[in-house]
């Protein structure tokens, strides 16, 4: 299935892919307290214990094994590492469905881990059949659907776990193994012969990406500042359904409902806004405003006293939407066209280093300041992610003044593939 690739095709399924890897983590949160109490028994305390450590073990998998699926795709196509990917997570969905004992969790975290990091074969994709000046747009409908599986996710979690806790892991496997189905019949192969390379187990590991990439020390730049975002984004997933608990007093259904505000209002503006925003501003400048409205929003919920300051942090929140589909388009065009699934490797694997570091910190820090002994201060991870914001800005504005920067409809010449560094 080689030739001229529909372009359209194959958004339409890379966007299924994302969506459904977004659905799988997030119908996990509303039932994991309870699908815990009912393989092991354990309280909510324990329980929290045991949840982090999932997650960090999804989180060590994905980091080693993005980069290798990244490289498998540069050597043997995205098509067959997708499929694969997809085969495995559906395994792996009603692995957690029938899981008798904590033992097997763990077993089905790790292989979701390996057959998770899918981000990197698909983002590749994108590259293949799109031309500069318009990735940013659809890097933005990929994130977009990034948005809508954590608007669906956590409700469908919900009230799929209302019946069964079970329930949840079996509708999320059957619904993978049909995108499966359908790939396989339609999705074709967007990587040309050309441009393909030999697998190198060197570059493909976490390490040996990033070290490849660092051939680019502009790109590798923008790298360093999206890792620090990333590090800082992290105080959402890991503390705030503890963190609204402490300051508005809310139960899982709002939780729950944040959960889905917030993905809604993301998914509309990566898919309805980053195409025309990029376009007019560039991704340079429009990064830079991303940044800022990240400090706006972090700087809130550090001092945030009830559920009105939490959803205007939202509402100002979203807006750092832009960031990922903008960095992914300028680090694109100063990649060569062989190694754009190494590329998408690296970046899994710091959005993957950065889950596996930044929870634990987050959580102590927030334990730390709301415990009896000391000051009483639940947005404490929140000004730790302002600082570690206020630092990737001034990365990435050293990195911005060597990469250059490109406004769609200008008349300038298109930046051109950045000369590697000896």
């Amino acid at each position: 299935m080689r030739g001229n690739p529909s372009k359209g095709r194959v958004l339409f399924f890379v966007c299924s892919v994302v969506f459904l890897d977004a659905v799988g983590f997030g119908l996990i949160m509303p039932i994991m307290p309870a699908l815990l109490e009912d393989v092991a028994g354990l309280s909510i305390s324990d329980g929290a214990t045991i949840a982090g450590l999932l997650l960090t073990t999804f989180a060590i998998m994905q980091f080693i094994f993005a980069p290798i699926l990244g490289g498998l795709s540069d050597r043997f196509g995205r098509r067959p590492v997708l499929l694969l990917a997809l085969l495995g997570f559906s395994i792996d969905s009603f692995i957690m469905a029938w899981s008798p004992t904590l033992t097997w969790l763990f077993v089905a975290r790790l292989v979701s881990g390996v057959f998770g990091a899918t981000y990197a074969a698909g983002y590749a994709c994108i590259v293949d059949v799109s031309e500069p000046e318009e990735r940013a747009k659809l890097f933005g409908y990929a994130g977009a659907a990034l948005g809508l599986g954590f608007i669906f996710g956590p409700a469908l979690g919900g009230l799929l776990g209302e019946y069964w806790v079970r329930l949840p892991f079996i509708v999320a496997g059957g619904l993978i193994f049909l995108v499966f189905l359908v790939g396989y019949f339609i999705f074709p192969e967007t990587l040309k012969e050309e441009n393909r390379r030999g697998f190198s187990l060197a570059r493909a590991n976490p390490l040996g990406s990033l070290i490849s990439i660092a051939r680019y020390p502009a790109v590798l730049m923008v790298l360093a500042a999206l890792f620090l975002v990333q590090l800082g984004n992290h105080s959402y997933t890991s503390i705030w359904s503890f963190y609204v608990t402490a300051v508005a007093g809310w139960g899982p259904f709002l939780i729950g409902l944040s959960v889905s505000v917030y993905g809604f209002g993301l998914a509309g503006v990566q898919g309805g806004l980053t195409g025309p925003v990029v376009s007019r501003f560039g991704e340079v400048r429009t990064i830079f405003f991303t940044m800022i409205v990240g400090l706006i929003s972090f700087s809130i919920l550090a001092v945030a006293q009830n559920g009105v300051h939490i959803y205007i942090a939202i509402a100002i929140g979203v807006f750092g939407g832009f960031m990922g589909p903008a960095m992914q388009s300028l680090m694109t065009e100063r990649i060569p066209a062989d190694s754009q699934g190494e590329l998408q490797g690296a970046i899994t694997s710091l959005y993957s280093l950065a889950s596996i570091i930044s929870p634990a910190a987050m959580a102590f820090i927030f334990t730390a300041q709301t415990d009896e002994t000391g000051l009483y201060l639940p947005g404490a991870p929140f000004l730790l992610a302002t600082a570690l914001g206020v630092l990737a800005m001034v990365i990435f504005a050293i990195g911005a003044k060597r990469i250059g920067d490109r406004v769609a409809p200008a008349d300038d010449a298109e930046v051109a593939v950045a000369d590697p560094v000896d």
